[in-house]
């Protein structure tokens, strides 16, 4: 089957111009830049802290900044593998479709005690469906997880993206990538229609995420809107299917898909009727299971409760229309017990530039597995340029950051209140003038929030704002692990 330094040493009114970093094995460099000497005499919130340094390991930087006149602490690790011998990965933890609190993650890495990484940052967006109830205060009855948009584990897409493209960071060889990153996923079967000769081939909609209802962004062409209304305040109001404010979103549905889910899942397959906001979940669908050699071995419907076989897949289909691509009657008329499917992936790096001859595909190998993908939400600097608005400083969130500098050091960075039981951060056009004071020429925001979690050994060092300082269960986690081999900074 196919895949399923020292940062504050330098003045922080200066900048350094861009030496472009190579990842050998994607072909994609990022862009020498310097930085708009317009800029440089913003003052930012660093310059009203002090910083505190510590060597986590050979290569690793860790800087606390803090003041008793500010609530909010800055956090960074200056991770550079020129200098020893360090990886840059990200990992799910137990499973795609679990989450966990980013230390519970980290401790999975490796096989010993010793194998623990040096540091790490909780990852990408994600949606877990026991985070609210509808309005009618019914319950959803499972805890999962999916990412919301983009996610590649290992050379293998466990998350699809934004139908436009996510901006993300590409992780490979120790050196981060950043750019926009689509998804192309497809099925075919050797069992043909009785009218061609021809393998059967659909789209696959998505990976590892509930059939009809899709969070945050369309995925494909087919994917509607919710309802909504606006009210006196002019503020959008999505409504379910029941007709009720939905208190998240936005959210979009499709009654016609096919979704996979991955040996990386972690748990039994979801059943039908799972949310509340969308009619389109309610469908019974099918379900057929496939082994790793590509061959089904079980078809069932309702959907629902399968274990993913080892290696293998599960593919899930809602829709019995096979005029309009339904996705339960493909899976009837070509995924039959015995059949043979193979199962194609592409995740297409749109590069710094909106026009197609830019674009690239990722070279996803998971028999030799070397790149990881990690969402984000807002760009906050690109060539040297803070791109973040001002308009987006609008809400004092925890907020997580990732970013590289001029010398292709990797930025992880964290910005959370100082004492216990505050609810701090900055907002996202703060967020990126930090990142910009810390020399970054590239910078991603991570999800933030209660999510924000920055980890050195094992240990949590931020404050955590969920009520009661709990660490959050989170999809993924970025590191800073040991081994590997970085590439050196301008090399070819």
């Amino acid at each position: 089957m196919n895949p399923a330094t020292n940062s504050a040493g330098r003045s922080r009114m200066r900048r350094v111009a861009a030496v472009p970093v190579a990842l050998a094995t994607l072909a994609l460099t990022q862009s020498a830049a310097v930085a708009d000497p317009a800029t440089n005499d913003v003052q930012s919130v660093l310059d009203t802290l002090t910083p505190h340094h510590l060597t986590v390991a050979e290569g690793i930087t860790r800087t606390t900044y803090s003041s008793d006149s500010s609530e909010i602490v800055v956090r960074v690790a200056v991770i550079d593998p020129d200098l020893g011998a360090i990886s840059l990965d990200s990992t799910v933890g137990a499973g795609v479709g679990v989450k966990e609190p980013t230390t519970a993650m980290l401790a999975t890495v490796g096989t010993t005690a010793k194998d623990a990484p040096y540091v790490g940052v909780n990852g990408g967006y994600s949606v877990s469906t026991k985070d609210e109830d509808d309005a009618t205060g019914k319950s959803i009855p499972e805890e999962r997880s999916f990412p919301m948009v983009t996610s590649v584990q290992e050379d293998v897409v466990q998350g699809a993206a934004c139908l436009k493209g996510q901006n993300a960071v590409v992780l490979q060889h120790g050196r981060p990538h950043f750019t926009k990153i689509t998804t192309t996923l497809g099925i075919t079967s050797d069992r043909n229609t009785a009218d061609t000769a021809d393998d059967a081939t659909r789209v696959v909609d998505a990976v590892n995420r509930y059939p009809g209802w899709i969070a945050f962004c369309p995925q494909e062409a087919g994917d509607k809107s919710l309802p909504y209304t606006t009210d006196a305040n002019g503020d959008v109001q999505r409504l379910d299917q029941y007709g009720n404010v939905i208190k998240s979103g936005p959210y979009y549905q499709d009654s016609s898909e096919i979704v996979v889910f991955t040996s990386a899942y972690g748990q039994k397959t979801p059943e039908p009727r799972h949310t509340p906001f969308v009619a389109a979940d309610d469908a019974d669908g099918v379900e057929v299971a496939v082994d790793a050699s590509g061959r089904v071995t079980a078809v069932k419907s309702p959907r629902g409760g399968m274990d993913v076989p080892p290696g293998g897949m599960v593919l899930q289909g809602i829709g019995d229309d096979a005029q309009t691509g339904g996705g339960a009657q493909w899976l009837r008329d070509h995924a039959m017990v015995g059949a043979k499917l193979t199962y194609t992936q592409r995740a297409t790096d749109l590069g710094v530039v909106e026009d197609p001859t830019d674009d690239v595909d990722l070279p996803l190998d998971p028999a030799y597995p070397s790149i990881d993908v990690v969402n984000g939400t807002h760009d906050l600097m690109r060539h040297g340029r803070v791109v973040a608005e001002p308009a987006d400083n609008v809400a004092n969130d925890p907020r997580t950051a990732i970013g590289a500098d001029g010398y292709g050091r990797t930025l992880l960075v964290s910005v959370t209140a100082r004492d216990e039981g505050l609810r701090r951060g900055v907002p996202i056009y703060d967020l990126a003038k930090i990142m910009e004071d810390l020399g970054a020429v590239d910078a991603l925001n991570l999800d933030g929030g209660g999510s924000t979690t920055f980890v050195v050994d094992g240990q949590v060092k931020n404050v955590l704002s969920d009520a009661g300082g709990v660490e959050r269960p989170v999809y993924d986690a970025v590191y800073a692990g040991r081994g590997g081999h970085g590439l050196p900074a301008g090399g070819n």
